[in-house]
């Protein structure tokens, strides 16, 4: 099976800055949003039928025009500007966002900084699996660094291939060839992500699953989720995480907030600068800059899951969209959601900035 990404762009409303890409953690427009974003959530239902104009007659165009596309959510400003749910899709099913989990997995490494469990990303992966150069036997092991991880710069070749009883098997990981040495070379690899949670989990000192719902998705008000985990026990840092659309919605909005979250710091601002920095040119498939997990434009960051799965925030509309689709090869090829959200959902929101 493979699991290739679709994208989630997520940019921080008025904190985002130019084509460089970074949140200004300053701006009083961020400070603003993070005091009113538990509000403004909690409101969505309220404002449902307050859609924009320029939504009108979107839900029909989205049934017969892009039958892969199952549900979108749009907020702007922290109200629920157009909702749409494919009958038998309800507002709160958990859909399997495959490798939108990657940047979710980002804003881990995150939080695990911030409460020192790591020391940076320029710290040693084996400092926190020491078994992982002797299960691989290759030197380049001993010089893996975090950064390498989270830039898909490990040095493996790109592997979007799910191995459901290999996917958290260290020793298997381990033993993969490197092609490049790290930090050369771009290569979107499943496998370190599947690295980097292992390690994440190490470091945090309990299943990665547990630390991810107490220290992030418990605090947004995400209260049901599911995170697949491998044969050998371990959540999986490539895929697996379901969510609902609305707390897809709700990660994008705490990126668009700089992290903070009912006026507390869920994810350090300093570390989302860092990760919606350009730290490569990227490569497949998305062809578009990457910085830690995280693809970058000019105005915003994406991140992707196979089949169409988003969460895109626009800092210049102070908007978020969220987005899930089918998960078949055709649907990937033809990316509706991504020409739903750049030709028909962008162009009706205002910009705000």
């Amino acid at each position: 099976m493979r699991e290739p990404d679709a994208s989630i762009n997520i940019a921080a409303g008025a904190c985002w800055t130019g084509a460089g890409g970074r949140f200004d953690s300053n701006s009083p427009a961020l400070r603003r949003r993070a005091l009113v974003l538990g509000a403004g959530l909690a409101g969505w239902p309220a404002v449902h039928a307050q859609r924009a104009r320029g939504f009108d007659g979107l839900s029909a165009r989205i049934a017969v025009q892009a039958p892969d596309v199952q549900s979108v959510a749009v907020v702007q400003r922290g109200a629920l500007a157009f909702e749409f749910h494919r009958p038998g899709v309800a507002a709160d099913s958990l859909r399997d966002v495959q490798s939108v989990t990657k940047s979710v997995l980002s804003l881990l490494f995150g939080c695990a900084l911030a409460d020192g469990h790591l020391r940076g990303v320029d710290e040693l992966v084996a400092m926190r699996l020491p078994e992982l150069p002797r299960l691989g036997g290759d030197a380049r092991l001993k010089r893996l660094r975090f950064a390498h991880l989270l830039t898909m710069t490990a040095g493996w070749t790109a592997d979007i291939t799910a191995r459901r009883d290999r996917d958290d098997d260290l020793g298997w990981l381990a033993r993969r060839p490197f092609v490049a040495e790290p930090g050369v070379r771009f290569a979107y690899d499943n496998g370190a992500a599947n690295v980097l949670a292992l390690a994440l989990a190490r470091a945090v000192g309990r299943p990665l699953d547990d630390y991810a719902r107490q220290r992030l998705l418990e605090p947004l008000g995400i209260a049901r989720f599911d995170w697949r985990r491998g044969a050998q026990g371990h959540a999986i840092g490539a895929f697996g995480l379901m969510l609902s659309l609305r707390d897809m919605a709700r990660v994008g909005e705490l990126v668009l907030a700089g992290g903070l979250w009912r006026g507390r710091e869920l994810v350090p601002a300093a570390y989302l600068r860092q990760a919606a920095t350009r730290r490569n040119a990227g490569g497949w498939p998305m062809f578009t800059p990457y910085g830690y997990l995280w693809w970058l434009s000019p105005e915003a960051v994406m991140a992707s899951g196979y089949g169409g799965q988003w969460i895109y925030v626009d800092a210049r509309r102070d908007a978020v969209i969220a987005a899930t689709s089918r998960r078949t090869p055709d649907s990937a090829a033809r990316n509706q959601a991504l020409a739903l959200i750049r030709r028909d959902i962008l162009p009706a929101l205002p910009r705000t900035k």
